[in-house]
C-alpha cells in the first residue's frame, strides 16, 4: 500500500508542478492589456502541454521501474490506472467541491479563495474549458485527460516503448524509402 501511494502521489506532484508554475507565472498573461483571455488561453495551452510532457515521462519511468521491479514481467495495465486516478483525486476532490459549494454561495471572501484555488488548480486546462464553452462536459473532459495521459504514460512504460521510439521508427522507414 505504501508502494501505490507513492506511485499515486507522483502523479500528484507532477500535475502539481504544473499548476504551480502556472500560477507563479500567470502575472504576464493578466498584464496584457488586449484579448487577456485570448492570452491567458495560449498560456493555459503551453503549460498543459509542459505539463502533460513531464507527467508522461514521469508515469513512464513508474512504469518502467515496475517491470523492473517484477523481474521484467508486465505488471497488470490497470495499475497505471489506479495510478492516476489516485493521484489525480485531489483536484477531482477540488472540483467537487467546488461544484457543489460555489454556483449557491454569495460572493465572500471564503467563497472567492475557493473559486481562486480552484481556477489555479484546473489552470493549465483552462483552454480547453474556455473551447469547450465552460459547459459540464468540458470540465469533464479536463477531469479525465490528465489521469488518461498518466495512465498512457505507465502503459507505454511497461511496454518499454514510448513516444520517442515511435516518432524514430517512423522517421527510419521514411530514410529508408528515401534512400
Amino acid at each position: 500500500m505504501k508502494v501505490f501511494l507513492k506511485r499515486s502521489l507522483k502523479t500528484t506532484f507532477s500535475y502539481g508542478a504544473g499548476v504551480f508554475l502556472f500560477t507563479f507565472f500567470l502575472i504576464a498573461p493578466i498584464s496584457m492589456e488586449n484579448n487577456r483571455n485570448t492570452w491567458i488561453a495560449v498560456y493555459s495551452f503551453v503549460f498543459f502541454i509542459f505539463t502533460c510532457i513531464f507527467l508522461y515521462k514521469q508515469m513512464w519511468k513508474e512504469g518502467e521501474r515496475e517491470t523492473r521491479e517484477n523481474g521484467n514481467k508486465k505488471p497488470k495495465w490497470h495499475k497505471g490506472l489506479q495510478y492516476a486516478i489516485v493521484g489525480f483525486s485531489p483536484f477531482l476532490v477540488l472540483e467537487i467541491i467546488y461544484f457543489a459549494i460555489y454556483p449557491g454561495v454569495e460572493a465572500t471572501f471564503g467563497t472567492n479563495i475557493l473559486h481562486a484555488v480552484f481556477r489555479c488548480g484546473f489552470g493549465p486546462m483552462y483552454f480547453m474549458i474556455r473551447l469547450l464553452g465552460y459547459t459540464w462536459y468540458s470540465y469533464l473532459l479536463a477531469s479525465i485527460i490528465i489521469p488518461f495521459i498518466a495512465f498512457w504514460g505507465f502503459l507505454l512504460g511497461i511496454g518499454g516503448t514510448g513516444i520517442k521510439s515511435f516518432i524514430s521508427a517512423k522517421r527510419k522507414e521514411e530514410e529508408d524509402f528515401l534512400s
